[in-house]
């Protein structure tokens, strides 16, 4: 989808986007994102918990060794993509596959920092990007290029006055200032919405 036709749909299905976001789900990212800023999130069972489960963490076929390692670089601020993919890549799977973990790569780089954008198969399909390639090298540099791009998507749609007033409705709705929630996620929440609407179709 082309960015114009991006800023039509949300502008439009504004109201159906909204409607599609629930309260728990706010509240759990909001629950999320106190814990990280209290520090020490390898001793914070909870936080790991609910993070893997509103993640989806537990349900990716993950190994014991790779989420423990996933916490680690989490704890460690590690914010390069692709030092993240790297290290995960070389921790074997459940199915003893070594994989590229670009959307769980995403989420710890926006719980680091508010303004990364998330990429999942729901914001993938909204803007037609998804990983190509053959071999670990060929994936972590297609990463790197849609997350680019992404960033330069996201900051670009930010900027939109009428992206700007379906934000603004979000905050209303859901009761939180840019101090609890980022635009970036904002945005996140309304084009995972979308996406999950798109489905439907």
């Amino acid at each position: 989808m082309e960015i114009d036709q991006i800023i039509k749909k949300i502008f439009e299905q504004q109201d159906e986007i909204l409607s599609n976001l629930n309260f728990e789900s706010i509240d759990v990212y909001l629950f999320l994102k106190n814990e990280h800023t209290k520090g020490d999130i390898l001793n914070n069972f909870v936080f790991q918990f609910v993070f893997r489960s509103y993640y989806r963490l537990d349900n990716a076929g993950l190994s014991d060794k790779i989420k423990n390692h996933y916490f680690e670089l989490l704890a460690s601020k590690q914010t390069k993509l692709e030092s993240i993919l790297s290290e995960l890549y070389e921790i074997p799977t459940l199915r003893n596959n070594n994989t590229i973990q670009f959307s769980f790569a995403t989420k710890l780089l926006h719980t680091i920092d508010n303004d990364f954008p998330i990429f999942d198969s729901e914001v993938g399909k909204i803007f037609s990007m998804g990983v190509s390639g053959v071999g670990r090298d060929a994936k972590i540099a297609s990463c790197i290029k849609i997350y680019d791009s992404l960033k330069i998507y996201y900051t670009e749609l930010k900027k939109e006055e009428k992206i700007k007033e379906v934000i603004s409705k979000f905050r209303q709705k859901f009761n939180v200032n840019t101090e609890k929630v980022s635009d970036t996620k904002i945005l996140d929440f309304i084009i995972w919405s979308l996406g999950k609407l798109e489905l439907k179709k």
